[in-house]
């Protein structure tokens, strides 16, 4: 992610600690401005032969740029909010901690959402009802949450439709739209997975269309 003159990237170490890294650079440069690590094994259980998490390369989530904060997700589901130009944290959400977190085979991949004062991420707590949750950006506290669903990689937008602002999330269940501000559901179509949750690519809107593709359906 490039934004305010850096670049953010984040990385994985697997040894001799499991740890995940947000970095910035200087965008001309190169030169790193700041690091931010945390302890994150990748235990098992995200699939059901029980074996670790699939492609265990890192945080496959870009970081998301907004007033000065950048927002990093995790592949354990880790959610931070830092300072962009010093990497200072300001706040966190930690799995178990705060969410228990039900893991795809991949872990956890959508983008966090910023939309007005509240981050919007597909956590994928789903047997707390919080497949979606929406947080205050600056506290971290949490303004609503949504969906019993399945979470899949795919990362939330905003659609203006019928005169409205219109949150679409691809879960791993349902196509779903939703007030941006509650966690009033508009209107749901199912999307079950022939085979597995696969859903990755962000929704398309063209006109009064809205694309998605999956890998197995289409």
């Amino acid at each position: 992610t490039v934004a305010g003159g850096r670049v953010f990237v984040t990385d994985r170490v697997a040894k001799p600690d499991e740890i995940e890294r947000v970095h910035a650079f200087d965008w001309e440069t190169g030169r790193n401005l700041w690091t931010y690590s945390y302890d994150c094994p990748y235990h098992k259980g995200g699939s059901k032969s029980g074996s670790k998490i699939g492609y265990p390369a890192g945080p496959r989530a870009s970081v998301s740029i907004d007033d000065g904060r950048a927002f990093a997700l995790g592949t354990m589901g880790h959610l931070f909010c830092l300072d962009a130009a010093s990497g200072r944290l300001l706040w966190k959400k930690t799995p178990e901690a705060d969410y228990r977190i039900k893991l795809p085979i991949w872990g956890i991949a959508a983008s966090p959402l910023v939309d007005g004062d509240l981050v919007i991420v597909q956590i994928g707590a789903s047997d707390e009802g919080a497949c979606l949750v929406a947080l205050d950006k600056k506290t971290g506290a949490e303004r609503w949450r949504a969906l019993h669903d399945r979470a899949s990689y795919s990362a939330p937008i905003i659609i203006n439709q019928a005169g409205r602002r219109v949150l679409v999330a691809w879960t791993g269940d349902n196509v779903v739209g939703l007030d941006p501000a509650s966690d009033e559901v508009y209107w749901k179509h199912p999307f079950p997975p022939t085979k597995m949750v696969i859903n990755v690519p962000t929704p398309v809107v063209e006109g009064n269309r809205l694309f998605l593709s999956a890998f197995y359906d289409g």
